[in-house]
């Protein structure tokens, strides 16, 4: 059982909030990763759509990821937000490991993006547990301070 323990921060001045929130499942003997989910929050860059903002980061995995290979992508909605969604493999360090990453458009340019990533050949049994954690994802109004 986990200790009930939170955590938080107070964001400086002028910065950009950037959260991020990670689930990784216990790793096992003789895997060399375990499946895990990062929730991160992050802005649209000044004047950019949505969708460069995709764009923009598929590029970067493209040309930082070794043997980037995508597998599947499209539009779509993710709680009633648009969302546009990408899956991939490529080789870490650990091994084949194949992602897919959900790029949710909040509302005042905030992008929420859900990434589930396992070994290759382990995500389809940890599908499940990524699908739950999308449907479980709350995108909610920012508290003002």
């Amino acid at each position: 059982m986990e200790a009930p323990v939170t955590v938080t921060g107070q964001r400086p001045s002028g910065w950009i909030d950037k959260t991020m929130i990670v689930h990784s499942a216990p790793l096992l003997p003789g895997q060399a990763i375990a499946a895990n989910i990062v929730i991160a929050r992050d802005a649209l860059g000044a004047s950019e759509t949505f969708r460069e903002y995709c764009n923009r980061q598929i590029d970067g995995f493209a040309a930082a990821l070794p043997h980037f290979h995508r597998l599947q992508e499209g539009p779509g909605r993710v709680h009633d937000f648009d969302a546009f969604q990408i899956e991939f493999n490529w080789m870490s360090g650990a091994g084949l490991l194949r992602q897919r990453v959900f790029f949710i458009a909040a509302p005042e340019g905030v992008v929420v993006t859900f990434t589930a990533t396992a070994a290759d050949e382990e995500y389809d049994a940890h599908e499940p547990v990524f699908r739950q954690g999308l449907a479980d994802l709350v995108i909610g109004p920012g508290q003002r301070h």
